[in-house]
Parts: C-alpha cells; sequence; structure tokens
C-alpha cells in the first residue's frame, strides 16, 4: 500500500474545481447522485470527460452498471444542494430539493438532471480504470444542455480549500 504523501491534500485544496452534482440510475429506476469536484473534459473528438469516482460511493456500483451518467456543473446559487450529495444520512434528501427532471429529449434518457444548472451533460461510459481508491470513468459525451443565458451567466460554484465558494470572489 502506498503512503500518503504529507502535504498533497492541502495544496489539491487549493486548485480550484467546477462542482458537479452526477446522476445516474439503477437497474430498478431509483436516482443516484454524488458531489463531485474531479470531473475535466478529455477531448472533443471524440467528446469525452472523465469522472473520478471512490469505489466506496453508492453511485459507484450503479455507474458500473448503467454506464450511463449525466453531470449537472453548479452555479453559486445551488450550494444548498450539496449536503444532500455529500452525505450519505441524507441521500433521502438528495432529488427533493430543487427542480430536478427526469426525462430529457425524445432518446428517453432518463437521467435525473437539474434544468438550472450552468451546464448539463449526458454520457455513456466508454472505459473505466481502476486506480488506488476510485474508479476513473471515461465517459463519451451524447448530449449538452446550455440552459437559459441567466443559469450560464450565473458564477460557477467551484471547491476550494476543502470547501465550495462562488468564483466572483476568487478575485475580489
Amino acid at each position: 500500500m502506498n503512503m500518503p504523501i504529507p502535504g498533497l491534500k492541502e495544496a489539491m485544496r487549493n486548485v480550484p474545481s467546477t462542482v458537479a452534482l452526477i446522476t445516474s440510475r439503477d437497474a430498478e429506476g431509483t436516482p443516484h447522485g454524488m458531489a463531485a469536484s474531479a470531473v475535466i473534459s478529455v477531448t472533443v473528438d471524440p467528446p469525452a470527460v472523465l469522472v473520478a469516482v471512490n469505489r466506496t460511493a453508492g453511485i459507484h456500483p450503479v455507474l458500473e452498471m448503467s454506464g450511463r451518467l449525466c453531470i449537472n456543473f453548479l452555479a453559486k446559487d445551488q450550494a444548498h444542494l450539496l449536503d444532500a450529495f455529500s452525505r450519505s444520512d441524507l441521500r433521502a434528501e438528495r432529488f427533493t430539493q430543487s427542480d430536478w427532471r427526469d426525462v430529457r429529449g425524445a432518446g428517453g434518457k432518463d437521467l435525473p438532471w437539474l434544468p438550472a444548472a450552468r451546464a448539463v451533460l449526458f454520457a455513456d461510459v466508454d472505459q473505466t480504470m481502476p486506480y488506488g481508491t476510485h474508479t476513473l470513468f471515461i465517459a463519451r459525451v451524447r448530449e449538452v444542455v446550455l440552459p437559459s443565458s441567466a443559469a450560464t451567466d450565473a458564477h460557477p460554484l467551484v471547491w476550494l480549500g476543502g470547501r465550495s465558494v462562488p468564483l466572483a470572489t476568487l478575485g475580489a
């Protein structure tokens, strides 16, 4: 087993990263979700993103089974959603807050998605790679939803210093 590198966690907490809610559905149709900061663009051709998911996360087996996910990038006024998606004891509250939709488009995408998010990506898992405590899910983006200009003009919510902060305050 590898030993932790002193200071690495603290150093990485000083690198801002976008806050996203990752959602999917299990075989019974139950929605699952988690808050994530490890979401990155991989390529635009093919359109792909990478999501790192701890193997102990409740959504992990769902993503492995379903092979489908939705990434909802949050705005600063959506920080109230994070507790439910970050804490397993609040799991029952995850989809009761805000205006979640269950169906998107004629293609029958039944993934929970947040119309008020800054951007929403629907994707199918192409590859997985176990690494340490996590699995790296590389997913091909099938559809992008950019909600109203009011949502995309909103300041993004980012992780910094181990907590969520609106990006607009970083330069102030």
